[in-house]
Parts: C-alpha cells; structure tokens; sequence
C-alpha cells in the first residue's frame, strides 16, 4: 500500500477511537475530498436490531451484517463507487468545494466527519495532511439556524448525572437525577436538539448496564423504538 492510502488509515483507526465509529473521513486529493475503503479488511462495526440489544449480551445472537460507510454514503448521496487500475481500495469522491452542499445530509444521519487537507509546504513530492476541520451531528459551524445539543449521561449505582451543552452557544445545564425519577427528564428534553449521545458508567458497572442504557433511551426518545430498528 502506497503512503497515502497507509496514512489515510491510520489516522481513520485513530479517529475511531477519539470520535466513535460513527465516522467518515474524507482526505483532500488534489481539488477533490475522497473516501477509501479496504474491502478486504474486517469492520469493526457492529449491528443489532433494537430487540437483540434489549436482551442480555450473554444470549444475545451474534450482530447483523455492517453496510461499510463508503457504501452508505455513496448510497445518500447518490454517488459511484470505482476501484481504480488493480488496486483493491475502493474511492468515491466530490469536488471540495461540493462539502458544504453534503454536510447537512451527512451530519443529520448520525455522521461524524473528519477533513484531511493537504498542508502547504511550497516543495515537490509527497504532499503533507493533516486533520483540518471536524463536523459532527451537534456542531455544524456551517449552518447554526438551529442549536444542537449533546447530551452526557454518567452511571453510578443508582443515581445520573446529566449534562447538555451546545458547542455552538456555549450553553450547558447540569443536573443530578435518580433512577426512579428518570422519567421525569423526558419532559425536559422535548424543549433540546439533541443530536449526539455520549455515556459514562462507574467501573463496577454490573452486567445488565447496557440493557438499562437502551430501555432509558428509549423511554427519552433518544433511541428507536421498534424492536426491528437496525442499530449500528
């Protein structure tokens, strides 16, 4: 594998890990934005339908099959996807000037998008990259007709901690909540945008944390409720 490719997904492995899988990462080829995909390669995505998740993960069947992002998003797009000369990565792409056009339909399904962009060195020969700009669902600095929110959900025995903040506004609210009382949250909620999720459990967590995840979630409308919904 050439340099740019190897440096395309090393910076996607660390991205996974800073960002979640939720992300598409989109490096600058000369005057267009491209995305790349080892069809070869194992996703470390997973799928489950809202019932399989409800259940306990010890007999929970194994996940359904992951669509890969570059398909999805040539998919949502309406795009092609090619695989050049003998070369197994498969690449769409779009002119750089096209991304403000596609960051509304991309950030509104869940995406988090990374923007790879050539560094001006003024010398010859392999250009330099580096990550330039980040959207996500709740921080999209090209369109702030609306605010979004992410909201931060922290596990201890019984008790939550509730966190909303808006990157865009600055605004946050912060406050405790029993288990009991959770289903008073919703109320507050209807009045927030809230576009990305993110949840922290105390290390001594017992097994069945993640189904009381899912079931709040649900009770929130954060989450789908049909037991069919294929989560990724």
């Amino acid at each position: 594998m050439s340099q740019v490719p190897m440096q395309y997904f090393n910076l996607m492995e660390e991205n996974y890990s800073k960002y979640g899988l939720s992300v598409i990462q989109l490096i600058q080829i000369g005057k267009f934005y491209e995305l790349w995909h080892e069809p070869d390669v194992p996703s470390i995505q997973q799928a489950y339908s809202q019932a399989e998740l409800l259940v306990e993960s010890s007999i929970r069947s194994r996940s359904l099959g992951v669509t890969p992002p570059i398909e999805q998003v040539a998919s949502l797009l309406d795009m092609r996807i090619i695989s050049p000369g003998k070369r197994s990565l498969l690449q769409m792409g779009f002119p750089i000037y096209s991304l403000t056009t596609y960051l509304s339909t991309l950030l509104d399904k869940g995406w988090t998008i990374i923007v790879i962009d050539e560094l001006p060195t003024g010398k010859s020969g392999l250009k330099q990259r580096a990550v330039s700009r980040i959207y996500s669902p709740s921080c999209n600095l090209e369109d702030c007709s609306e605010l979004s929110y992410v909201i931060s959900i922290y596990f201890k025995d019984d008790l939550l901690g509730i966190t909303l903040f808006s990157a865009m506004s600055g605004h946050s609210i912060m406050f405790p909540v029993y288990w009991v009382d959770r289903d008073k949250v919703a109320r507050l909620l209807i009045s927030y945008r809230i576009k990305e999720i993110v949840i922290r459990a105390d290390s001594g967590a017992n097994s069945g944390i993640l189904n009381k995840i899912y079931g709040l979630l649900i009770g929130w409308n954060l989450f789908p409720s049909e037991p069919n919904a294929r989560i990724e």
